[in-house]
């Protein structure tokens, strides 16, 4: 069922539920009322024909005739039971046939009582006269008021059925109002394509649900296309880096096979190929690190890394390489407890983002020393590597992060432009923050800040 049939339905049928109830209460108070009314033109017709029979001794003629006029108009059509408490066996049998037992004893005991027995209502009265004492029962039907109480449900339910009808026709209107901005989404939506994904919504400058659906979808298609966008430099990119090492492998290949040479000249050739397969390799690796990373981090269980024994460990791999004795750390100050400085994180990928970081500073500024310093706060942890190589241009430091993006000043360096880009993401995973300042000729300055557990 759609949405518009649905809310039309609930809304008709929530208003039909109050208008019923609405309709139930009037007609239960006016029946209520209109019993109530009569009872009480009863219990005077009553009291009329009290006078009638036992106060005309007491009265003036005068007097009496209007009595005797006014009780012929009061309920013309009612029926009189007169009887005298003298004969009291009589009397009671003779009201035990007309009214229950219980009002019977109260009727008897001097209270007036009221009754009813379908459409015919009575009253019953106990009266004290200097003749005697009498009960005086009137009964009559209320004909007018039965009369007006039908009416009155059948204009009650007349107006009801009309109100059900006018309702769901106001209720289809209401909802398409209300849905059509939804359905001009969803028009909208469905003329956005893989290869049209600049299109975006028209937002409203209204303050409502729809404008923040819009908005998020519109929000949505940004990233969308950011990540497209990427996507698609991404692939262009790594196709052109991996052609030219392959490229520069079959090239060597088919010089080499073209004529016979000399063992020397197949040395020198095999050599660039070497050379070329292992910046392949280099390249293909950062490449699956680089689509891989954020898997890794989800997939495999955090742990928590102390980051001072971290770097230690770091700086030992490197003491294993051509960068023996470059890398300088400093603790300037370390904290008391080591929950302050433990973070929690995938170590591998830790490992490879500061590698890379340090591998680039000794690679950029050899054969200087390479300062890496580990510092503590009440909420974060920061780590600065410093070098004092040959600096980056500022205008480019902003594109460092792009995927295969170099330096205009590092061609003369190995480099597939990956590391950085690699670098960014695992810190990012880890919800840290990476800033690189740089002077040229002067030196690079990176600073990695990690909020704490």
């Amino acid at each position: 069922m759609k949405i518009r049939n649905k809310i039309v339905l609930t809304f008709t049928g929530l208003v039909s539920f109050v208008l019923l109830l609405s309709f139930s209460l009037i007609y239960y108070l006016s029946t209520e009322f209109i019993e109530t009314d009569f009872y009480d033109l009863v219990k005077e017709k009553a009291t009329l024909t009290a006078w009638k029979y036992f106060e005309k001794d007491e009265m003036s003629a005068m007097l009496y005739q209007k009595v005797m006029d006014k009780n012929v108009i009061t309920l013309p059509d009612a029926k009189e039971i007169v009887l005298d408490t003298k004969e009291a066996r009589k009397v009671a049998d003779s009201l035990e046939k007309i009214l229950p037992h219980p009002l019977v004893l109260k009727l008897l005991s001097g209270q007036t009582v009221k009754f009813r027995n379908k459409d015919t209502q009575g009253v019953g009265i106990y009266y004290p006269d200097n003749q005697g004492t009498f009960i005086i029962i009137i009964t009559a039907v209320n004909k007018f008021g039965i009369l007006q109480q039908k009416k009155l449900f059948n204009l009650l339910l007349l107006i009801f059925l009309g109100s059900i009808v006018l309702i769901f026709l106001l209720g289809r209107l209401y909802a398409t109002n209300v849905l059509y901005p939804i359905a001009n989404i969803l028009k909208n939506v469905k003329r956005i394509r893989a290869t049209n994904l600049s299109l975006r919504l028209k937002e409203n400058t209204r303050n409502d649900e729809l404008a923040e659906l819009t908005r998020t979808f519109n929000q949505m298609l940004d990233r969308l296309e950011n990540s497209f966008t990427l996507q698609k430099n991404f692939i262009h990119n790594a196709s052109h880096e991996l052609k030219n090492p392959l490229t520069a492998i079959l090239g060597e290949a088919e010089v080499a096979l073209n004529r016979q040479r000399t063992a020397n000249d197949y040395i020198v050739t095999i050599g660039k190929i070497k050379a070329e397969a292992e910046r392949l390799n280099l390249l293909t690796r950062n490449l699956l690190s680089l689509a891989q990373t954020e898997s890794d981090l989800t997939a495999n269980q955090k742990d928590e890394i102390r980051m001072d024994e971290f770097i230690w460990e770091i700086k030992e791999d490197f003491d294993k390489t051509n960068y023996q004795g470059r890398l300088e750390i400093h603790y300037p100050v370390l904290p008391e407890t080591s929950n302050l400085i433990t973070i929690q994180g995938n170590s591998d990928l830790l490992k490879i983002a500061l590698t890379n970081l340090i591998e680039n500073a000794c690679k950029f500024s050899a054969p200087q020393k390479v300062d890496v310093t580990l510092e503590t706060g009440p909420a974060c942890i920061h780590i600065q590597v410093t070098d004092k190589g040959i600096g980056i241009p500022e205008p480019e430091i902003s594109s460092l992060f792009q995927p295969f993006f170099r330096a205009s000043n590092a061609t003369a360096f190995n480099g597939s432009g990956i590391g950085l880009s690699l670098v960014q993401k695992i810190i990012t995973l880890h919800n840290g923050e990476i800033k690189i300042n740089s002077i040229i000729g002067k030196g690079t300055k990176v600073d990695v800040i990690f909020p704490l557990l």
